[in-house]
């Protein structure tokens, strides 16, 4: 196991983010995600750094909330071919954007996703480490 990073996956510009889906939350739990991402790997074995800060299109195309979990589904796209081939590995394509104080981010793929109006994001792929920090750069 790779122990720098927690995961890989696309991160989005926090602030940025979080204006473009704003009129969609409705009652957010308390614990507002702080590096919106898709995850790809979990816990990864192998990491190729050359793929950080390569562009990914994204789609939100659903909203959900639980009142333990608030999230979005999304769709990826790459034209990179290594990063096209982890995208279509991941089982349900979500964003966490807030949880409860018992709530767990994992879980935010079983929600109940309604159906929104989809929105446009661009996203850059990269990992989160295990000191909490998000890099992007290879």
């Amino acid at each position: 196991m790779n122990r720098n990073y927690r995961y890989i996956g696309c991160f989005f510009n926090r602030r940025s983010f979080f204006q473009a889906v704003a009129h969609l939350r409705k009652d957010p739990p308390s614990q507002q995600i702080r590096s919106p991402h898709v995850t790809f790997v979990y816990a990864p074995s192998e990491i190729d750094r050359s793929l950080f800060g390569r562009t990914i299109r994204v789609r939100i195309t659903g909203y959900g909330n639980d009142g333990q979990n608030e999230g979005l589904r999304a769709e990826l796209f790459s034209d990179d071919p290594a990063i096209a081939e982890m995208i279509a590995r991941i089982e349900v394509p979500h964003i966490t954007l807030a949880i409860s104080a018992d709530g767990k981010a994992v879980n935010t793929k079983y929600l109940e996703f309604r159906d929104v109006e989809p929105i446009l994001l661009t996203g850059k792929f990269g990992g989160y480490t295990a000191q909490g920090r998000v890099i992007i750069r290879p």
